[in-house]
């Protein structure tokens, strides 16, 4: 039996807030468990970073975007990418350094030394009545991480 170099994509919308970040972590750990069972040798060193960086981006959208709307990980091609979805269209950003502390504030400096490559894709939708704007209204975000998983 062959198994699997790539995962469809798992998917979570929580349906409790409070108990996201644990949902998230549990979709995600059965994704690197796929990928483990399949020679990937990196997912041992690559795991405990994988799952700090999902309860980030998940703890910052129920945070600061009123909830994680949807979670979707997928393996492919050697790179786990996890998504974030929220209703927001406040983008990440790194905060002051005098507004950092024991509250939090350094989501984006843990994201982006763990993650291979991470970002921000704003959500579009038509517009409802024609306006003189052709730019699309935003109506929420996707946060990603990507992992090189082999």
């Amino acid at each position: 039996m062959t198994t699997p170099h790539s995962t469809a994509p798992a998917v979570l919308r929580p349906a409790r807030q409070d108990k996201a970040v644990r949902d998230a972590r549990k979709l995600v750990s059965g994704v690197l468990d796929i990928c483990r069972a399949s020679g990937c040798e990196t997912h041992l060193t690559r795991a405990d970073d994988v799952l700090l960086v999902v309860s980030e981006l998940v703890t910052n959208a129920c945070r600061h975007a009123g909830g994680a709307g949807e979670v979707r990980v997928r393996w492919q091609r050697g790179e786990l990418l996890v998504e974030v979805e929220d209703a927001s269209d406040a983008l990440p950003r790194e905060p002051a350094q005098d507004a950092k502390g024991e509250g939090g504030g350094y989501g984006c400096e843990l994201v982006t030394a763990l993650a291979d490559r991470w970002g921000v894709v704003p959500r579009r939708t038509p517009a409802t009545a024609p306006t003189a704007s052709t730019v699309p209204a935003c109506s929420g975000k996707t946060v990603y991480a990507c992992f090189a998983l082999n």
